[in-house]
């Protein structure tokens, strides 16, 4: 039985990533795993969490929120609710088997190295942005992290574009 696990944002960009990595447990037989990564006190940029789920912390305030450390555990719970759904509507879209999960990560990298371990996973299923060069620079790239520190293969798939 084969591990696979797709590392996501929830971002509907990840889409192919996710079919990707179903089509391969199909193929293969097991099971799919999915991990989100959310950095401590932090909604990432591709929506974590949205702007209905904002107003459980801060009524009326969308792009100011900034949570108190009481609430980190609520953002943590909300996202790991989010990613249980989005596992249970893959499970009854593809009929495989989907463990999911949201998990507080200092760094991602060693977030994501540590869940392979800790689940046997066979196989980790990244998506691919393209950047530009100067974000790249600065910021550096996710999915070329996760790729150089993995201890198992890494299979890269490239995200849909985004659409205005």
């Amino acid at each position: 039985m084969v591990r696979i696990l797709v590392a996501t944002d929830f971002s509907e960009e990840n889409r192919p990533v996710l079919e990707y990595a179903a089509d391969l447990v199909r193929q293969c037989g097991g099971k799919l795993y999915l991990l989100h990564a959310v950095e401590p006190c932090m909604i990432d940029a591709a929506g974590a969490l949205g702007e209905a789920d904002l107003s459980a912390f801060v009524p009326g305030t969308e792009a100011t929120f900034r949570p108190e450390v009481s609430e980190c555990a609520q953002v943590l719970a909300l996202a790991d609710s989010r990613a249980k759904k989005l596992g249970e509507e893959l499970r009854k879209e593809w009929s495989i088997p989907v463990y999911a999960k949201a998990e507080e990560a200092d760094d991602i990298v060693d977030c994501v190295n540590d869940f392979c371990t800790r689940h046997n996973v066979d196989n980790l299923v990244i998506g691919n942005r393209h950047h530009s060069l100067l974000t790249s620079i600065l910021l550096g790239n996710t999915a070329e992290k996760l790729m150089r520190a993995a201890r198992i293969p890494v299979t890269i798939v490239p995200c849909s574009p985004r659409h205005a």
